[in-house]
């Protein structure tokens, strides 16, 4: 038996963003542990093998759904940096994420996921570094001199704090 190298499915169709959707749902209200090709599909009220016409294994299905909200929360960084106050605005997106839960789920699934464990890397990596560009844009703006802490240590410490808060 032949194994497909490809699915056959588009991503980009209504219905792979509706099963990314669906993902994302049980995530944030019924954990990881939920998350089934059989649950994806009792949420859309489809057959459940729909689910691997657009994406070959729940692996695939739930990596997707980490990217997209990696993508969804870098877009909005990207966009306070660009802001009058960038500061505020990515201040503001670090600690009034809508997406909690969500992404507490993804955290517990790269511990047994190493694909989604290189994107959540991946994702904190690039997002500390538009912390950093938010950071010195406002120090830029306000003609301040240089700092005793490297920015980088000043962003890990502030995300630090505001996880803990």
């Amino acid at each position: 038996m032949t194994v497909p190298t490809r699915r056959m499915g588009s991503m980009d169709s209504a219905k792979a963003e509706s099963m990314l959707d669906a993902a994302e749902q049980v995530l944030r209200d019924e954990g990881y542990a939920a998350l089934t090709s059989r649950r994806v599909a009792e949420i859309l009220g489809v057959k459940q093998r729909l689910s691997y016409y657009y994406f070959r294994t729940m692996d695939e299905l739930t990596l997707a759904a980490f990217k997209r909200l990696a993508i969804r929360d870098l877009n909005r960084l990207k966009a306070g940096i660009h802001s009058e106050r960038p500061l505020h605005e990515v201040w503001d997106v670090c600690i009034n994420t809508t997406d909690a839960r969500l992404i507490s789920e993804f955290m517990a699934l790269a511990n047994h996921h190493e694909g989604i464990a290189a994107e959540v890397i991946a994702f904190i990596e690039e997002s500390r570094k538009l912390q950093i560009a938010a950071l010195k844009k406002a120090i830029g703006k306000n003609n301040v001199g240089s700092t005793t802490m490297p920015l980088e240590a000043m962003v890990n410490t502030l995300s630090f704090d505001s996880a803990t808060s």
